[in-house]
């Protein structure tokens, strides 16, 4: 075999595998974020039975709880699509509440199937919060150029 045949043999063979890698990059990716029980597990749910210990040991912990009563948890799951350049696209969600009493046994649960809202939530400036130390443009210039120094605040 000549160094011309060992050559294009060679250059085929990459070819075929960039092309290969190409073809791949095309498939459709989707991306899930969060958790939710599926309808098989909310089945074994016993209303007025089951505590919020059990339910955490079964489900895990809730995305979220209720900020005006922590006796409501929320389980999101988001079936997400990448896109270049941009927040992800939401192209599904499945959102499970589920109610307890003050004894901490759960009173009822309800599902929400598909995209419920605004799913870009971004925070209100001048509702949320940000707790942190308050350092001036200097301090932060100082820690970005030098690393964590620790100031007196």
């Amino acid at each position: 075999m000549s160094v011309t045949r060992q050559v294009r043999a060679v250059l085929l063979a990459l070819s075929v595998l960039a092309f290969g890698l190409a073809l791949g990059g095309c498939s459709a990716q989707i991306d899930v974020r969060g958790s939710a029980p599926s309808d098989e597990d909310l089945v074994t749910v016993r209303k007025g039975i089951d505590t919020k210990k059990e339910l955490q040991d079964r489900f895990g912990r809730p995305i979220t709880l209720s900020v005006a009563d922590p006796n409501v948890w929320y389980y999101v799951k988001q079936d997400l699509r990448p896109r270049p350049l941009s927040p992800p696209l939401v192209i599904d969600q499945r959102v499970v509440v589920l109610v307890f009493d003050d004894e901490e046994v759960v009173q009822s649960f309800e599902v929400a199937e598909g995209i419920l809202g605004d799913t870009n939530l971004l925070p209100d400036p001048d509702s949320s919060s940000i707790y942190g130390p308050d350092r001036s443009a200097a301090q932060g210039l100082f820690q970005t150029i030098f690393g964590t120094v620790r100031f007196n605040q």
